[in-house]
């Protein structure tokens, strides 16, 4: 009865944190482009790569809602880990987007927006992609707090995507900053501080 109580109160507070979360994200979003323009239109690969950095949230929200899939066995502690681990990506990835301000970008867009800036403040003095670490260590957390073996490949698929995101957008800001941004690199790490 205990556990079922407890497991309840995470899921709905998750649930929360998550519907937040995607709210502030389509608020800036919008607040962003109006502020400082896009220098290119979508493209139907950038519609297509918006849906896919759908995949994640919608299969989380389902399984919040009870449709958990490859279950083990309940565990209070770490379900209280998980928790814990989408406070952290999700308070790392807003604060990261509060610091880009109008200078943030949709990763599906790949691209340097009009009067764009080098951000190296807040939590950019420490890592370079910290939207994505955010992400990573989010969606792992809410994967434990479902108890599916599933955070294991979560974690797995979102490191090597976001990974070959960061690399990608990283050629972008180099091509456009030069020398600054190189100097950027060399200061910080890209995702997690002092490790990688």
């Amino acid at each position: 009865m205990f556990k079922d109580a407890v497991d309840m109160y995470i899921k709905i507070v998750t649930t929360f944190i998550f519907a937040y979360w995607q709210i502030y994200w389509w608020v800036t979003e919008r607040q962003a482009n109006r502020k400082k323009s896009k220098t290119q239109p979508r493209t139907w690969k950038s519609k297509v790569r918006y849906a896919i950095a759908r995949i994640f949230p919608i299969l989380i929200f389902f399984q919040l809602f009870g449709i958990i899939v490859v279950e083990f066995p309940r565990n209070i502690p770490l379900q209280i880990v998980g928790l814990l681990l989408v406070i952290l990506g999700v308070f790392t990835s807003i604060s990261a987007r509060k610091t880009l301000s109008h200078n943030w970008t949709h990763a599906a867009e790949y691209q340097i927006k009009k009067d764009h800036e080098l951000v190296t403040k807040g939590v950019y003095r420490y890592i370079r992609h910290p939207i994505y670490a955010g992400l990573l260590v989010a969606y792992t957390g809410a994967e434990l707090i479902l108890q599916s073996y599933l955070f294991i490949i979560v974690f797995l698929v979102i490191f090597l995507l976001i990974y070959i995101q960061g690399k990608q957008e990283e050629k972008i800001l180099l091509k456009h900053f030069g020398k600054k941004y190189e100097e950027y690199m060399k200061k910080t790490k890209m995702l997690f501080p002092y490790v990688l």
